[in-house]
């Protein structure tokens, strides 16, 4: 059967199947009642009719999605199809591809002037002017396909060069972190544990060395998830001391740095890759022709580095050891 959008008189949400096309029409993709959840009065509302009169609305309508979206994701987990995208570590399944889909055709029917930007799928053009939009349907794809607990849903923007709407949903706890321009989930101070967290493959050597040499240097615990949002996630609740992250994509690291930027409590510094200190959510034309460039591409756009602002000996640690060959 092909995929159909849920209706008051068949209330279910189906998993759009695409055997690994993240172009595919959501018209031509199949569905199999394994991968479906029933979808509330609420839910319908917020995919058919949702009222986005202001950002605060906005939020609580896709918070609304990402609740049975999520519930998909744990639904499908057991069963879905693994593919191998560009590296034997770099994974994507139906369920990442699906999500997206969803996700872009909502915001094509209901947002059609902003600009999304999904991992997955092909990238639009971005203008100084737009509502930008960074999706990560399954953020620790690796984790997800593991079976683990460990991923989450990334979706964050910006506009006038300022955090706009960004949400962090971890599907197994059924908890999120938030933020829009007048509203922002409970943060928690950093750690006193002193946790450095970086995330990288394992077979990243080089990688591996750095992050070793900075715990070395300043003698702090270790901390990784395998997943760059659920890692941003726990450095909300309280959990990790310091983040960093070099050739990150926007959708991995954004939306969680987006809500730690409203915090008086940490100090947030970006890289682009040729060395240029400037804000990740800047719309200077400069950076928005970078991102362009960067999207014709891998779709790494630089370096992030997030620390306590009343500790700043690890931010020197962390930039020193990076800057060195």
């Amino acid at each position: 059967m092909a995929w159909n959008e849920p209706t008051n008189e068949h209330p279910r949400l189906y998993l759009p199947l695409t055997n690994a096309n993240p172009n595919k029409p959501l018209s031509e993709c199949l569905i199999n009642d394994t991968f479906s959840v029933n979808v509330s009065k609420t839910w319908l509302e917020s995919w058919h009719t949702p009222n986005n009169s202001s950002p605060e609305r906005l939020c609580q309508n896709l918070i609304i999605l990402l609740e049975s979206l999520a519930e998909l994701t744990i639904l499908c987990q057991e069963n879905i199809t693994i593919f191998s995208k560009n590296e034997p570590h770099d994974l994507v399944t139906d369920t990442d591809i699906g999500i997206e889909l969803l996700l872009k055709f909502w915001f094509k029917t209901h947002l059609p002037n902003h600009k999304l930007i999904g991992e997955e799928s092909q990238k639009p053009i971005l203008k100084t002017n737009d509502i930008c939009w960074y999706l990560d349907p399954i953020d620790g794809t690796a984790n997800y396909a593991a079976k683990k607990d460990n991923y989450c849903i990334n979706l964050g923007s910006t506009f006038n060069g300022k955090p706009y709407i960004n949400i962090v949903y971890h599907p197994k706890t059924k908890s999120y972190h938030y933020q829009t321009p007048k509203t922002v989930s409970k943060i928690i101070p950093p750690s006193e544990k002193k946790r450095l967290c970086s995330e990288f493959y394992p077979h990243k050597l080089k990688e591996k060395e750095i992050y070793e040499t900075m715990l070395k240097k300043s003698q702090w615990q270790a901390y990784q998830t395998q997943a760059l949002g659920v890692s941003l996630f726990e450095m909300m609740n309280g959990n990790c001391t310091a983040f960093y992250k070099a050739n990150a994509k926007p959708w991995d690291i954004l939306p969680g740095a987006a809500i730690l930027a409203t915090s008086p409590f940490w100090e947030i510094i970006f890289f682009t890759k040729d060395y240029q200190n400037i804000s990740l959510f800047s719309n200077h034309i400069d950076f928005i022709a970078y991102l362009n460039n960067c999207f014709k591409t891998d779709c790494r756009i630089g370096t992030l580095i997030i620390t306590p602002k009343n500790t700043p000996k690890i931010k020197d640690i962390i930039i020193e050891t990076l800057a060195k060959p």
